[in-house]
């Protein structure tokens, strides 16, 4: 008898799966969409977080006071590249968080989907990459208000939208049975060389500029969050080479390895979500 594992998903997983990846490569086009319109001056928006926002009488009072803005913390190297970086890259907050926060922490069903056998991916990749969203996204980005002028915070999206809408087409197309082209195969399995390298390192430069100032011994005064911040900023670097190793893994499964496989030829069959 097969393990539960290599069973295919029933019918009604399928169709569930299909429109959450679906709906998840429609949530980060528009995320897209928004951060674009800043770069072109003409800034959009929706009403979505402001609905969210709503609801925070049934959140519990010690989620609300983690979630309360915290005063402006941040150092002279922060400060610093921001100022170089803003008359190229806009900031995008406005536009795009009311979109960004509902989407990305629709991602947390991911997890889910791995624990319930849903779909086959690595339980502590899953983890670690939906989970350090999520710290970025409430626990830093909500609660520093002066993050949200950052340039990095806008490569830090746009990186993972590029990245998300690829990935979550693939798999819905996959699920449907509609037949993925061999040109998204590629880019799924591709573009990560670049973008996970920019995404990872927009991350840590959000969290980093959270941090009040260590020039002078000024670190000596840090306080527990601060100490716990810096702390994932420095394994970031090992975390993005463990995603980097599964991608590449990946790649070789899916694209083929050794043959100069180019753009167009058909990949190995290969059906997967996430």
């Amino acid at each position: 008898m097969p393990s539960a594992r290599s069973r295919a998903p029933s019918l009604v997983v399928r169709f569930y799966l299909t429109a959450f990846n679906a709906l998840s490569a429609a949530g980060w086009a528009y995320v897209i969409y928004l951060a674009l319109a800043e770069f072109r001056g003409q800034g959009a928006s929706s009403s979505a977080y402001d609905f969210l926002k709503r609801l925070h009488s049934y959140v519990p009072t010690s989620i609300v006071a983690f979630l309360t803005p915290q005063p402006t913390t941040t150092n002279h190297f922060s400060t610093t590249l921001a100022y170089f970086l803003h008359p190229y890259v806009p900031a995008t907050y406005t536009s795009t968080f009311s979109a960004l926060a509902p989407v990305q922490s629709l991602a947390a069903l991911e997890i889910l989907h791995v624990l319930l056998g849903f779909v086959r991916s690595p339980l502590p990749t899953t983890v670690v990459q939906v989970s350090s969203r999520l710290i970025l996204v409430w626990g830093i980005v909500e609660r520093f208000p002066h993050t949200h002028s950052s340039p990095v915070y806008t490569t830090m999206i746009l990186a993972w939208a590029l990245t998300e809408v690829p990935r979550y087409t693939y798999y819905a197309l996959s699920l449907a049975g509609c037949g993925v082209p061999a040109w998204l195969t590629w880019i799924r399995y591709s573009t990560f060389y670049v973008l996970y390298p920019i995404g990872a390192g927009s991350e840590a430069l959000v969290m980093l500029s959270t941090i009040s100032e260590w020039k002078g011994e000024k670190w000596v005064v840090w306080s527990t969050e601060d100490w716990f911040k810096a702390c994932l900023v420095a394994i970031w670097v090992p975390g993005l080479w463990v995603m980097y190793s599964h991608m590449m893994r990946m790649r070789r499964k899916v694209l083929g390895v050794g043959k100069g496989q180019k753009l167009g030829a058909k990949p190995k069959d290969r059906l997967k979500a996430e």
